[in-house]
C-alpha cells in the first residue's frame, strides 16, 4: 500500500483561481474568483491516482506553501510617507492578504500543514510590486523543491504530487525524478487556455516526460469548487454553484444560459 503526498504552490494556485484567470474562466462568472475546497480538491488528485496504481489509498503528507504578509503598525500611514504609494494601493493590499487569508485556511481546515506559510513584515517596494503584479515570491519556490526531493527520496514507493504552474520548479523535479521514484506528477494547467505571458513556464512543465501524465486543472473545477450543489451548464458546460438543489427532472443552466431557454 502507498500514500499520496502532495505539496501545493499556493501563491501559484491562489493566482489561478483569481478573478479573470484560467480556472475562473471554467465558470459562469469568470470575473469572480473560485474558492476551492481543499478536501475535494485532495479527493480529485488520489483518484487520479489511483487510476495509475489502485494501490495508493491513503493522504500522506499535504503542504500548502505561500506568503501571508503581516502588516506593521504604521502601515496605514505610508501613503503620506511613499510618494509612490496612494491610499488605494493600501486598502487593495489590504484586500489581498484578507482574502489570501480565507485561501490559505481553507487548505489549513482540511488538514494542510502551515509548517511552509511565510509571514514575513510587508515592505514599501513590496506594496509597489505587489501593485505592478511584478512581486514574485522566490522563498516559495526554494520550499516546494526541499519538500518534494525530501519526499522522493524518504517516501521513494510512495506518490508525489506538486501542484505549480512555475517552470522553477523544474530543476527540483529532474533531481527526484527518476533517481530516487518516477513516482511524480504534476497538477497544472494546460498552456494552451494561458495567456501568451504565461505560456513559456507551462509548455516546460507539460513537455516534462512523467510516467503519470499532469492533471490539468481547468478540467476540474466542479470536483473542487467549494459548494453544496455543484453542476455543469447543460449548454456551455461552465461551473456553477447554487444555494438550493436543481430539481432532477430539470436540466441546469448557467445565470447567462438560463434566460435563453425561457
Amino acid at each position: 500500500m502507498s500514500q499520496l503526498h502532495i505539496y501545493i504552490d499556493g501563491s501559484w494556485l491562489y493566482k489561478s483561481g483569481g478573478p479573470g484567470r484560467v480556472l475562473s474562466s471554467q465558470t459562469e462568472n469568470p470575473n469572480q474568483g473560485v474558492r476551492i475546497d481543499f478536501s475535494r480538491f485532495d479527493e480529485l488528485l488520489l483518484r487520479y491516482v489511483q487510476q495509475k496504481n489502485p494501490q495508493c489509498i491513503a493522504l500522506g503528507e499535504r503542504y500548502i506553501v505561500t506568503s501571508l504578509f503581516t502588516l506593521p503598525p504604521d502601515f496605514d500611514s505610508w501613503s503620506d510617507e511613499y510618494s509612490t504609494i496612494l491610499p488605494d494601493h493600501l486598502e487593495q493590499t489590504k484586500r489581498g492578504i484578507t482574502a489570501r487569508e480565507h485561501f490559505v485556511n481553507a487548505a489549513l481546515s482540511a488538514g494542510y500543514s502551515d509548517k511552509a506559510i511565510y509571514r514575513p513584515i510587508i515592505r514599501s517596494w513590496i506594496v509597489e510590486k505587489l501593485i505592478q503584479k511584478q512581486y514574485h515570491e522566490k522563498q516559495v519556490d526554494a520550499t516546494v523543491v526541499a519538500l518534494l526531493v525530501r519526499s522522493a527520496i524518504i517516501y521513494s514507493k510512495d506518490f508525489h504530487c506538486v501542484v505549480t504552474g512555475d517552470a522553477d520548479i523544474l530543476p527540483a523535479i529532474k533531481v527526484a525524478y527518476p533517481e530516487y521514484t518516477e513516482n511524480v506528477f504534476i497538477a497544472t494547467t494546460h498552456p494552451d487556455e494561458l495567456k501568451a505571458e504565461h505560456r513559456q513556464a507551462a509548455f516546460s512543465l507539460n513537455n516534462f516526460e512523467f510516467k503519470i501524465p499532469p492533471v490539468y486543472l481547468q478540467d476540474y473545477v466542479k470536483d473542487f469548487i467549494q459548494g453544496d450543489q455543484v453542476y455543469s451548464c447543460a449548454n456551455c458546460k461552465k461551473v456553477f454553484v447554487r444555494l438550493k438543489p436543481i430539481p432532477s427532472s430539470s436540466r441546469p443552466y448557467c445565470s447567462v444560459c438560463l434566460p435563453k431557454r425561457t
